[in-house]
């Protein structure tokens, strides 16, 4: 035995910052339910004619594809299916818009509630650091 091992040391496990399961349960439908609501909402918006003038005309139409693209096989009934929706390129541009919105106002409040909700930063042995501002020394 050496001289400085005093026995053997219990390996310590690495501290982790578990998420509660109801959290990951709450984010996993939001990842579902923020793009359907935004799509929704991009639907409506694109029937109501909102962004008219920000968004070219001719995206509030039907969509048209190159002619090319209903000989090919596999694409022709997707091309067909697609050029069959109105207003389906307004409907994605607003959809986006609308992620991005929706996504920014969640963040926002759920960074509102973190800093009412969440624990104190120190713990019941920390001091917290002092608020004296001192200044710049010069000889």
């Amino acid at each position: 035995m050496g001289k400085y091992n005093a026995g053997p040391r219990k390996k310590s496990a690495p501290t982790r910052n578990e998420v509660n399961p109801y959290m990951r349960g709450i984010g996993c439908i939001l990842i579902v339910a923020v793009p359907v609501f935004a799509l929704g909402l991009g639907d409506y918006l694109a029937g109501q004619g909102f962004g008219y003038p920000l968004l070219p005309a001719n995206w509030y139409g039907t969509t048209t594809f190159p002619p090319a693209m209903y000989q090919l096989t596999g694409l022709s009934a997707v091309a067909f299916y697609l050029s069959q929706i109105k207003h389906l390129q307004a409907t994605a541009a607003l959809t986006l818009l609308g992620l991005v919105v929706i996504g920014g106002l969640m963040a926002v409040a759920f960074g509102y509630m973190y800093s009412l909700f969440a624990p104190s930063r120190y713990g019941p042995t920390d001091v917290p650091p002092p608020r004296i501002k001192t200044k710049k020394y010069k000889r």
